[in-house]
């Protein structure tokens, strides 16, 4: 079982020229792969999306992690159900950083 550590917590869209709201939390990996679990915040009910494995020098769209068959899943679930998903379906834990 791998172990994701979280390594940073951004949220975007609070200005005029975003095209919508979302949370995202960033994760590493110890082979170095990175991963986000990704919140849509004005979605009704808000959704999850997640992407990876990636390395560092990855340049262009972020390859998508179906979550339970789905690429948006968990709508209106909270931040922890969300995260025990996530890592069920890479056969992980995680350890914040």
């Amino acid at each position: 079982m791998r172990t994701l550590v979280e390594i940073g917590r951004e949220t975007y869209g609070h200005d005029d020229r975003a095209i919508n709201k979302h949370s995202e939390r960033k994760y590493r990996d110890a082979d170095g792969n990175f991963y986000v679990l990704s919140r849509t915040l004005d979605g009704c009910p808000p959704f999850f999306e997640a992407y990876g494995p990636y390395r560092p020098e990855h340049q262009g769209a972020l390859p998508r992690l179906r979550v339970m068959r789905q690429e948006c899943w968990g709508d209106g679930w909270t931040w922890q159900k969300a995260v025990r998903v996530f890592c069920r379906e890479l056969n992980a834990t995680t350890s914040n950083g």
